[in-house]
């Protein structure tokens, strides 16, 4: 599995292609990093200027015009240095 080049809130762009052309090559905000198909990471986008939800995969992706990511995530028990509220090994079962 490949690792996303983008994260949740990047802003990308798309690449020209036969039903996309520049002069609608608006923004587009990463709403969701979606599993991988077809060997690529997919993506769930919205733009300000459209009223609904596009799957991107990876290579519709234009990386010139395209912000990389610098968002890294983490689990929130990494966040401080806690330890996460749920233990499975804690869990007692009576018989």
């Amino acid at each position: 599995m490949r690792k996303p080049g983008y994260g949740i809130g990047d802003i990308v762009v798309l690449r020209d292609g036969p039903l996309r052309h520049a002069r609608s090559g608006s923004e587009f905000k990463i709403l969701a990093v979606l599993p991988e198909a077809d060997g690529q990471v997919q993506y769930r986008v919205r733009s300000e200027t459209e009223g609904f939800d596009r799957r991107i995969g990876a290579g519709d992706i234009d990386g010139e015009r395209s912000a990389t990511s610098s968002v890294v995530v983490k689990a929130p028990a990494e966040k401080a240095g806690r330890e996460p509220w749920f233990k499975p090994s804690a869990i007692k079962i009576g018989k």
